[in-house]
C-alpha cells in the first residue's frame, strides 16, 4: 500500500526535498506521482498541493455549495436553522443548513459531533478535561461543553485514530 507523510515542519522541508530528488531513481512513483516528479514546482509543495486538494470538505446548502480545506476549518456551531462555521483564518462563514444537515455531509472526515450545537475538527482539540468538567478545549481557546457520552467516545477514538 503506498503512504504519503505529510511534514508540516519548515525546518526539514528543503533535507525531505532534496532526498526526494537524490533518490527519485529508488522511490516508485504513482501515475501521479511520475507528474509531480516532472513539474517545475517544487516536488514537496506538489506533493502537498496535490494532498490538500483531495482533503476538501463540501457543504451544500439551499442557496448554494461551499468549498473548506478540511485544516481550515475549526468547527461548527449550530444558530437555528443556519450553522456557523469558524474558519483558521479567524473568519466566520454562515451556513444557510441546520447543523444536522451539515453532519451528514461530513461523513469521512475528521469531523466529530460533541454537543448538539457543536461539531469540531479533531485535529483542533487541545485538552479534554477531567470527568468534573464536561469541555473540550480547541486550539484557539474555545472551551466547548461536550456530553459524558460523547466524551468517552471522542476519547475511544482519539485513541483509535490519533
Amino acid at each position: 500500500m503506498d503512504k504519503i507523510f505529510i511534514i508540516n515542519d519548515s525546518g526539514i522541508q528543503s533535507e525531505l526535498e532534496e532526498f526526494l530528488i537524490v533518490n527519485k531513481k529508488h522511490i516508485r512513483f504513482s501515475s501521479d506521482m511520475d507528474e509531480i516528479s516532472l513539474s517545475k514546482n517544487s516536488l514537496l509543495q506538489e506533493i502537498i498541493k496535490r494532498y490538500e486538494e483531495k482533503h476538501k470538505v463540501k457543504i451544500q446548502s439551499k442557496d448554494n455549495i461551499r468549498f473548506f480545506q478540511t485544516n481550515e476549518i475549526i468547527r461548527f456551531k449550530a444558530n437555528n436553522d443556519k450553522t456557523i462555521t469558524f474558519l483558521t483564518n479567524e473568519k466566520v462563514v454562515e451556513i444557510n443548513e441546520t447543523i444536522d444537515n451539515v453532519e451528514q455531509q461530513l461523513e469521512y472526515q475528521p469531523f466529530l459531533r460533541i454537543h448538539e450545537g457543536h461539531i469540531i475538527n479533531v485535529h483542533f482539540i487541545s485538552k479534554i478535561f477531567d470527568k468534573a468538567e464536561n469541555n473540550i478545549e480547541l486550539n484557539d481557546g474555545t472551551l466547548l461543553p461536550v456530553t459524558e457520552i460523547r466524551k468517552e467516545f471522542i476519547i475511544k477514538f482519539l485513541n483509535k485514530y490519533i
